[in-house]
């Protein structure tokens, strides 16, 4: 979750008016936020504290308290105890249960307390309970504070390991290499291995690095095949919901007891499936190898460690041995997986930093450092204060909280943070002022951003899923607005990569391992801002459909929603303008026209240029009013243009619009022609030249059924003023409007040579509409 660096309406000229500043398609919805304290990840936090480990019949005082930084009505405060333990005396006030087991190193079920309780702003409740060991076990202890919110703002939870032994010298708190038993035990032949991740492909990694085989038994002088021997099986763990997995690329070794000194016989990784086959010389020990296997959570590019004041410890597994190896033998060890419920998690992080390589591109984290890779390093469990797991840069350290690995999100978030750090070689990192702590949908800063939404997508990119740790980025509208909030440089990454067609602006796809990562690794991006201009500069696409998946976050870096001929497009509340464009490649009349909620006004403004600094004209008609503008290409020329929405500060109402483009570079001609035949259909335009000056000419719009509401407008423009090309709805040189659903519009001008724009507006109703003119 965190990097820690241990060393530390005025409209009489039209063309004078800008649009405004730009920040977002949305505005923030109310929503709860606080000032979070570094070593918490929510507004509430809740801790756990035996006084010490009892022994089986003994007891320990158990402390449980929950502090906030908001208001919260009843909130729920649970505590939950494993099989190994059981309530001598609860909390005062607090109902207990008995479930069934929840972790796999619940044993036998869980005993539950908990109550409801409501939450002050600076309020920390305190409340003590005893309990009593009642089996020997490696378990834990968990509690969790849960609001009312849907957002995970007012969630927290807390994990406590220990050991609960057969006497006071065999039970201890935490989780230790050197005392918890590292014996390797079977899997249950009725337990199927299934894959953690199935959209993330096996990848084997190098055997680079792995320890050399070594034996201080003499050498047989000709081998031979008979002589050679073979260890196999399979390596797997159990994950929080009791579902085994295969473990894939992580190290095995073969060695051979000896009285003094034993020799390591082979070391390989494993297979796809978890699988192993180790072979070695067989004639070189009389009677044959004493043979063992280790699993070390280690491979090239990753390994699992314990931190203690004396310096660290790779983790290991063992298992039993089989004496006396016969010649030619090979030896199935079975599926295998750690006796010790609690050490499934070194496992389980070690998975998850495989499901991270497999995916990263390149041999190497850095896809640059071929043949000289990082070793990522991550340290379980951390036992600090902070109970945030976290990256610390100055030791290249990811370090993960006891109950991280069950949230494959949160920790490799953390993995995140180290592979950014190593494809930065180390020297430079975003300015991450404002950042501890920091929170999904909170401004935060700009380096803040983007280094902690990357972390945050980083999983998601892998797993495919636009979620962590209950955050759903799916949808970010509720988040402060910009590239200054994680949540919504977040969400932006992931609209990249996710499927199109996301309403409303989301029309993008591509490969997260192309751009994204092409630009990540050659660039040195401060900014979610300044990684989108590295983008363009390495010769990928900024443009619309990208610019929209942005748009879609509430990140506006120059959107202009390209509209198309004939294709109407819903859009939500322009809490913010809403900015498009198009162009025109003939010398015809083009229209683009709003039809707003009922009752709600929305305006419509047209811009010469992408900055929308150079407005050519408006429409602002009052109420619901179908405000459109037209441009006749004739008079202007041809170009793009840039179509403008915006609700006006006064009006309160809100909702979905439509907007619609008819730019179909086609002439009136016969005295009939029919249109328009759905209600998403608001505008159609044709370009009518009466020839001769003089005669009246009468136009009639008439609908096929009562639903339909049309409005018929003539537009003129001088040829000699490119200015008079752009005309808006009030600036019509004639129109009908009054005639109301079912009921035909029509208007009687006189012609003054050119050409015309003939508007057809539909203001409702599904149907044709048959143009004629007499």
């Amino acid at each position: 979750m965190a990097i820690t660096a241990l060393s530390s309406i005025a409209l009489a000229l039209p063309q004078a008016v800008p649009a405004p500043a730009q920040a977002a398609p949305a505005a923030q919805k109310p929503g709860i936020s606080c000032a979070i304290p570094q070593e918490w990840s929510s507004c509430v936090h809740i801790t756990t504290k035996l006084d010490r480990a009892p022994a089986v019949g003994e007891s320990a005082r158990l402390t449980i308290e929950v502090a906030s930084r908001i208001d919260v009505s009843d909130a729920l405060v649970r505590a939950d105890l494993p099989g190994a333990l059981e309530w001598q005396s609860a909390p005062a006030g607090w109902k207990t249960q008995e479930l069934a087991p929840l972790l796999p190193e619940d044993g036998t079920g869980v005993r539950r307390a908990s109550r409801t309780v409501d939450l002050h702003k600076g309020q920390t409740l305190r409340y003590t309970a005893t309990v009593r060991g009642t089996s020997a076990a490696s378990t834990s202890v968990r509690a969790q504070v849960d609001g009312p919110s849907d957002e995970p703002v007012d969630v927290d939870t807390h994990m406590q390991l220990l050991s609960v032994g057969a006497s006071r010298a065999d039970s201890y708190l935490g989780l230790h290499q050197r005392r918890n038993s590292t014996a390797l035990a079977p899997i249950p032949h009725d337990t199927e291995l299934v894959p953690s991740a199935p959209n993330v492909k096996y990848r084997p990694v190098s055997a680079d690095g792995l320890p050399k085989p070594h034996s201080d038994d003499p050498s047989t002088a000709d081998p031979s095949l008979q002589a050679l021997s073979c260890a196999t099986g399979t390596v797997g763990y159990t994950d929080q919901d009791g579902v085994a997995h295969p473990s894939r690329n992580i190290q095995v070794q073969a060695w051979d007891d000896d009285t003094v000194g034993d020799d390591l016989l082979d070391v390989a990784l494993t297979d796809g499936n978890g699988g192993f086959r180790l072979c070695f010389e067989n004639g070189n020990d009389p009677g044959g190898q004493d043979l063992y296997l280790r699993v070390v959570a280690e491979n090239g590019l990753a390994r699992v460690v314990d931190e203690w004041f004396l310096g660290r410890d790779l983790y290991f597994f063992q298992s039993g041995q089989r004496d006396d190896i016969a010649d030619g033998r090979t030896v199935d060890f079975g599926r295998v997986a750690p006796g010790d419920q609690a050490l499934n998690r070194v496992l389980h992080a070690f998975a998850q930093a495989d499901d991270a390589q497999a995916w990263t591109p390149g041999e190497c984290w850095d896809a640059r450092d071929t043949g000289d890779c990082r070793r990522m390093e991550i340290v379980y469990p951390d036992d600090d204060s902070n109970d945030n797991s976290r990256y610390t840069r100055d030791d290249d350290t990811v370090r993960l909280e006891p109950a991280t690995p069950d949230d494959r999100t949160d920790t490799v978030h953390e993995y995140g943070h180290a592979v950014m750090d190593d494809i930065y070689d180390d020297d430079f990192w975003p300015n991450t002022e404002n950042c501890s702590p920091h929170q999904m949908n909170q401004t935060s800063s700009v380096g803040c951003a983007w280094s902690e939404g990357f972390a945050n997508f980083y999983p998601m990119a892998i797993y495919d899923e636009p979620l962590y740790r209950g955050w759903n980025v799916e949808n970010t509208t509720d988040y402060q607005p910009g590239d200054a909030t994680e949540g919504r440089v977040t969400g932006s990454l992931w609209d990249l990569m996710d499927p199109p067609g996301e309403a409303y602006w989301d029309d993008h796809q591509e490969n997260a391992t192309g751009a994204i990562w092409d630009t990540l690794l050659d660039r040195r991006s401060g900014t979610f801002r300044e990684f989108w201009t590295h983008r363009g500069q390495e010769g990928h696409d900024v443009g619309p459909g990208p610019l929209g998946a942005l748009f879609q976050n509430g990140i506006d870096y120059g959107f202009r929603n390209p509209l198309a001929d004939g294709r109407a497009l819903t859009r939500p509340t322009p809490e913010q303008q809403h900015n498009y464009r198009y162009d025109t490649s003939t010398v015809f009349w083009s229209v683009t026209a709003i039809r707003p909620p009922a009752n709600v006004d929305y305006d419509l403004y047209m811009y010469d240029d992408p900055d929308l600094q150079q407005l050519l004209g408006l429409s602002l008609g009052t109420g619901d009013t179908i405000d459109f503008v037209a441009v006749d290409s004739a008079v202007r020329g041809m170009g793009d243009y840039y179509p403008a929405v915006r609700r006006p500060a006064l009006e309160p109402g809100g909702g979905e619009y439509r907007i619609e483009l008819s730019n179909p570079s086609r002439l009136l001609v016969s005295p009939a022609t029919q249109t328009m035949n759905g209600n998403d259909d608001i505008v159609s335009v044709w370009d009518f030249c009466p020839g001769t000056p003089g005669g009246d000419v009468t136009l009639t719009a008439t609908p096929s059924d009562s639903s339909q509401d049309a409005e018929l407008f003539l537009m003129d423009s001088d040829p000699a003023n490119p200015a008079s090309g752009v005309v808006g709805r009030s600036g019509a040189a004639a129109s009908s409007t009054s005639g109301g659903p079912g009921q035909p519009e029509s208007l009687t001008f006189t012609p003054q040579g050119g050409c015309y724009g003939v508007v057809l507006v539909n203001r409702a109703g599904s149907g044709t509409y048959t143009l004629t003119r007499s």
